[in-house]
């Protein structure tokens, strides 16, 4: 069960990184190992916007579609992530966005999940540390790009 953690402060502005981690339509042309994603509905409760999309995860032959419902806080401080089917047994993912100053924001990552796919859940253990820094600085990376 990959169970990981991350803080960055970057020079980016809460609201700024928050969009760029709700632009789920946008994965696809960024994020490491994600050939498509696509959002399928999306909904108004209380203060929070939920949004269920697919994304299309894999490498070489290991190519998987998961369904997760994200939760977007108004007060863009927030994402919450969770599986809703695919290959993961579980799929826990927050990010907090804190503002630092007008420029900066620190962003705290975690994700915690199981694969059901045996093969796929070893290699993802062995390479996890490696595939999550990847990701981190994708988002990172782009913020550069778009901002």
């Amino acid at each position: 069960m990959p169970k990981q953690e991350e803080n960055k402060t970057v020079s980016y502005t809460k609201d700024q990184m928050f969009d760029l981690v709700a632009d789920i339509d946008r994965y696809d042309e960024f994020l490491p190992w994600c050939n498509n994603s696509k959002i399928i509905d999306t909904s108004i409760k209380g203060d929070k916007k939920i949004i269920i999309a697919d994304l299309e995860i894999g490498y070489d032959q290991f190519v998987y579609t998961y369904r997760s419902e994200v939760i977007l806080h108004k007060d863009k401080s927030e994402i919450n992530v969770r599986n809703l089917d695919g290959p993961f047994k579980y799929l826990d993912n927050n990010w907090k966005f804190l503002a630092v100053n007008e420029l900066e924001c620190e962003i705290q990552f975690n994700i915690d999940f199981e694969l059901n796919v045996t093969l796929l859940d070893i290699l993802m253990k062995k390479f996890f540390d490696l595939a999550f820094q990847k990701m981190v600085d994708a988002f990172i990376s782009r913020a550069k790009e778009i901002y």
